[in-house]
């Protein structure tokens, strides 16, 4: 089956080069980004008979209309006391959340001024801080709370007199800075693995054409994975926004070494004399159906790893673990099509300059592995 599909990949390089590129761009394009329909409150895996569950499922039957989960605290200080004027732009900054132009997350708001009985506690015996507190439509970790805290946030920190301080902390506040953290843990993850993942196919190849193919066909693997998971994620599932870091060290790990079978060997099978164009497809061919036979048994173990999470009682571990492995599945994939495919269309030109790549017939480029592997058998 695997020289079947690679036969089939070798004719016609093009429309596979296509298909793949047509899939990533229209789940990139029409399906939503999977840290906006992931669960970042690790809370919502806990089963009912934790604990800290039974103790929210109390607490909303005692004070059904005070959510406190879905709250923030607006703090205002000022070192030397709230002035007149503090105390005026705090009177404006509640009417501002009271008001239709408030954030759309906000519903509601509590203050020493609009809830006197609440002033012993919303403000501190020293007249130094005032407490507001901001009731949100949706849970903490939500985009749209998210969003609306990022807006509060602005709007205190642009209109506030000069040494007031404003501070936006509580469950709403920590959920939007975890939830910036994690973006930002994407995308340093991102760049620097795919820095490392091409210094080390610079490393091996020396070529600068070499590591594209790898790099090519494991982002686009990445793009499909995300799309696909992020689908699943907006129809029910529940996935963690953690998926999405865990998801780019898996994919670029797993699909550079996939890569790297399929083009060492490939290389091996046209070193020496030039050969025909429809020689070396031929050459592909014999190579995946070797290889592709031996990534396809790896990721198989891997998925069935994953997998197997599926049975967790831990909810986060539970929808981690199949996330996964459709992020391995859709990898292999595109290790058995991808990559042949920008093989076919490349030939002996993937290796460019040929001669970066030592012959068979000429001395190793460096003593070093053959000294260790000599080592290693004596």
């Amino acid at each position: 089956m695997l020289a079947r599909i690679a036969r089939s990949v070798a004719r016609r390089p093009w429309a596979v080069l296509l298909i793949w590129v047509g899939v990533a761009a229209a789940l990139v394009l029409t399906t939503p980004r999977l840290r906006e329909v992931a669960t970042q409150d690790n809370s919502a895996f806990l089963s009912n008979d934790a604990p800290s569950v039974q103790g929210a499922f109390a607490l909303a039957r005692i004070w059904p209309e005070d959510d406190i989960g879905n709250t923030g605290a607006l703090v205002f200080r000022r070192d030397g006391g709230l002035t007149p004027a503090d105390e005026g732009f705090i009177r404006q900054e509640e009417a501002w959340l009271r008001s239709p132009d408030a954030p759309e997350g906000v519903r509601g708001t509590q203050s020493p001024y609009s809830r006197p009985e609440l002033a012993s506690v919303l403000r501190s015996t020293d007249g130094k801080v005032v407490i507001l507190v901001i009731q949100f439509r949706r849970p903490p970790f939500t985009p749209e709370t998210d969003a609306a805290v990022g807006a509060i946030r602005a709007h205190a920190a642009a209109g506030a007199p000069e040494g007031l301080e404003t501070h936006l902390t509580g469950n709403a506040g920590v959920g939007a800075d975890q939830s910036n953290a994690i973006d930002e843990a994407v995308r340093r993850t991102t760049l620097i693995t795919i820095l490392l993942v091409s210094a080390i196919l610079l490393w091996v190849y020396r070529s600068p054409v070499t590591p594209l193919v790898p790099l090519l066909a494991v982002a686009l693997a990445l793009l499909v994975s995300q799309g696909i998971v992020a689908l699943l994620a907006d129809a029910g599932l529940k996935v963690s926004s953690l998926v999405e870091t865990f998801m780019v060290v898996i994919v670029f790990g797993a699909g550079t070494d996939y890569c790297l079978f399929i083009v060492s060997r490939y290389k091996e099978e046209l070193a020496g004399a030039k050969v025909p164009r429809d020689e070396g497809r031929r050459l592909l061919v014999g190579t995946m159906a070797i290889i592709g036979a031996v990534i396809a048994s790896s990721a198989a173990t891997v998925v069935v790893g994953f997998s197997s999470q599926g049975v967790a009682e831990f909810g986060l571990y539970r929808t981690t673990g199949p996330a996964m492995a459709i992020a391995v599945v859709i990898t292999v994939a595109a290790g058995l099509t991808l990559v042949p495919a920008f093989l076919a269309v490349l030939g002996r030109w993937a290796f460019w300059p040929w001669r970066a790549v030592p012959e068979p017939t000429e001395p190793p480029a460096t003593k070093l592995r053959p000294r260790a592997g000599r080592k290693a058998a004596a």
